[in-house]
């Protein structure tokens, strides 16, 4: 691999003894350097993208980084045996980094520090999925080279934006998961180059494969399913739920499909997915891919005359694996064509049983695929550092060394708000003391991580490895962080701050991710007699941040009351805003808001239609009539079914318990007649 010095700025290949290096994660802009650019300074100092260069150098050069990789300087793009190198090496360098700066160019301290940086691009972006799970560990920074945060601190924040749960982004080995729950990581996020929406997800499946760019999204996503399942019999390969058409007066959910997906998108709705339990198959439970099909043993039952979809040819094929949510077995729609082979058919949809298969009907089939045009061990870098740097960021510039507690450590001052530590003994412990409220703190250096001493007497402290910051309420109220960042050399690098017990940012540091009580899918398509509209989404109110948009639907959630939730920020009920513009021109425009939520146990729903050419209330202050004092609020007893009028016609909205699988467990629809 090819490194960049972070103190001249020139490139140097390794092949072994690579030295302790630095990672830059980041989302391609204009004028990137590239690595025919950064052989000519004259010439890179001409692009903009130095400046990205020059500050993610600065940063790992501070930390006491000689070497850095930075994707756009490092890769020889121009050689293609070099770039598919590269491409299936990537997560193995982001993996072996010391340390990932995650630069975020689209926020600013001066509006998150962390309210608003889970809405960076970044967290969009199909590369940056391996680049976020690959590091041991990552450090968040704004525009202006500013610590947001770790992946540790940040934790519940990053959950949030990326559906990863909160103990993957806390060190849990990744392969453990699911494939189609590690699929559905990648569901929302976008690639330049279509094909690298398979390309991106090579490392986080341990698999390598040759990059053809123009073979096209589709085929390069089968490509990487084979790849997968030549190493894995985890048949939740198969969980996924077909994209709809864009074209509503097509119905090509319902062509035959095979067992393979087209698109990581197609597991938008799999993320609860466990892995199969094979075992139960004993010498059955292996598949392969060959010429003419997917060759495999599942259970199968004849459909019901009673269901929806029955017939003589038609089967439900038990994929052995269950929903995380409620235990539900998944089930898809097989239809045979002709001796063992079999096609899927509505792909659209995947039945939630709860009964488990029926071992006695396990059949070897073939599905006939309509082909389209690991890990390595790991030694963690713990600290055992006698030496350390401890400096104060901005925030806690009120704080003071006090002292070593006895005569531990050798403290020496760097700068006024920086001192160098080196331990004397098998223990030490250094003081801060504020000069406005007289806290008091320490940083107890005696284990291979730092603890927090609290106001004197209690000590926090965590032995994992993956932890590496740590928070404490002083006795004025405010709190206390320390954070360790990964350095180049033997001394550890220790940074304090601190947040004022008014501070609005305290509530997202000290309180636990709670997960929703209420997740709901919203159809953005409005069926009449004779056509689907496609309703334009408009927004939710309050702001969802577990909220998912796509062309086809919008999910959301609500919160039951909880006597914790002082600020009342998990809200019971939201309120979705669409546009209906009738493109025929025998409608006028019309404003639909959904209003959705909790009352008690009871889940309820209401519509409000409005022309905006005559009255239109914004999506808050419909939310607000449904407060207990608002106009709407008896609406909320109402149940699960609501009709509105549109001119001379009835718009029904129905909320339904999911019978297959999705986000969340309830459906809504709307419908005119």
């Amino acid at each position: 691999m090819r490194l960049l010095s972070t103190k001249d700025f020139k490139v140097k290949e390794f092949f072994t003894d690579i030295p302790l290096y630095a990672i830059l994660s980041h989302t391609w802009e204009q004028e990137e350097v590239t690595y025919q650019d950064i052989q000519n300074l004259d010439v890179a100092k001409s692009k903009a993208g130095f400046l990205k260069v020059l500050g993610a150098c600065a940063r790992a050069r501070h930390y006491h980084f000689d070497w850095i990789w930075i994707d756009s300087c490092c890769i020889n793009k121009e050689s293609s045996a070099e770039l598919s190198e590269a491409l299936n090496s990537m997560y193995q360098y982001y993996e072996d980094a010391a340390v990932c700066y995650v630069y975020l160019s689209d926020v600013s301290r001066d509006y998150h520090p962390r309210s608003n940086f889970k809405d960076s691009r970044w967290f969009r972006r199909g590369w940056t999925l391996q680049e976020l799970l690959a590091p041991e560990f990552v450090v968040f920074l704004d525009r202006n080279w500013e610590r947001i945060g770790t992946r540790w601190s940040l934790r519940d924040l990053v959950s949030v934006a990326t559906g990863i749960p909160v103990d993957v982004l806390k060190g849990q080995i990744i392969s453990k998961y699911s494939i189609a729950q590690r699929m559905s990581w990648a569901a929302f996020r976008e690639t330049t180059r279509p094909e690298d929406q398979a390309y991106c997800l090579m490392g986080i499946f341990g698999v390598s494969m040759s990059p053809i760019y123009g073979e096209g999204g589709a085929k390069a996503f089968m490509r990487l399913q084979q790849e997968i399942i030549r190493i894995s019999d985890d048949r939740s390969i198969f969980a996924w739920v077909a994209a709809p058409s864009m074209d509503l007066a097509s119905s090509e959910e319902d062509k035959p499909r095979g067992l393979l997906a087209r698109s990581p998108y197609e597991f938008r709705m799999s993320g609860d997915v466990r892995p199969s339990i094979t075992e139960v198959m004993g010498n059955k439970s292996s598949y392969s891919f060959n010429n003419n099909g997917l060759h495999i043993h599942l259970p199968l039952n004849p459909t019901s005359s009673s269901s929806v979809h029955s017939g003589e040819d038609m089967f439900l094929a038990h994929l052995l694996c269950q929903s995380t949510r409620d235990g539900s077995y998944l089930t898809i729609y097989l239809r045979k064509t002709s001796g063992h082979q079999y096609v899927r058919c509505y792909a659209d949809e995947i039945l939630l049983t709860s009964s488990p298969p029926a071992m006695e009907r396990v059949r070897e089939l073939m599905v006939r695929e309509h082909l389209v045009t690991g890990r390595r061990f790991r030694i963690s870098n713990t600290s055992g550092a006698t030496k350390y740097n401890i400096e104060l960021l901005r925030s806690a510039w009120d704080f003071l060394y006090h002292s070593s507690q006895p005569d531990s450590c050798i403290v020496s001052c760097i700068d006024e708000h920086t001192v160098s530590v080196i331990r004397k003994m098998d223990w030490g412990v250094i003081q801060y003391k504020s000069q406005k409220t007289g806290d008091l703190f320490g940083i107890d250096l005696t284990f291979s991580k730092p603890a927090l001493k609290m106001n004197g007497g209690t000590f926090i402290r965590d032995a994992s490895v993956r932890r590496d910051t740590l928070q404490g309420k002083l006795n004025g109220g405010g709190y206390i962080f320390i954070a360790s960042e990964r350095t180049g050399d033997p001394q550890e690098k220790i940074e304090i701050g601190y947040l004022a017990k008014d501070d609005p940012e305290i509530c997202l540091w000290t309180s636990p991710l709670r997960v929703p009580d209420l997740g709901i899918i919203v159809s953005s398509r409005l069926s009449t007699k004779i056509v689907d509209y496609h309703l334009k989404f408009e927004g939710v109110f309050p702001p969802d941040p577990f909220c998912r948009i796509t062309q086809d639907m919008v999910y959301a959630t609500a919160f039951r009351p909880h006597p914790d939730d002082l600020q009342e920020s998990h809200h019971t009920f939201r309120v979705l805003t669409f546009r209906w513009d009738d493109w025929d021109g025998q409608w006028p425009t019309y404003i639909i808001h959904v209003a959705f939520g909790l009352q008690g146990s009871s889940v309820w729903t209401d519509v409000v239609v409005q022309n905006p050419s005559f009255h239109r209330e914004t999506s808050e202050r419909v939310w607000k009539s449904y407060l207990e004092s608002g106009t709407r609020a008896q609406k909320r007893t109402k149940g699960m079914e609501v009709k509105s009028k549109v001119d001379s016609e009835t718009l029904t909205a129905v909320i339904q318990k999911a019978n297959n699988l999705q986000l969340g467990d309830y459906l809504l629809r709307m419908h005119i007649q």
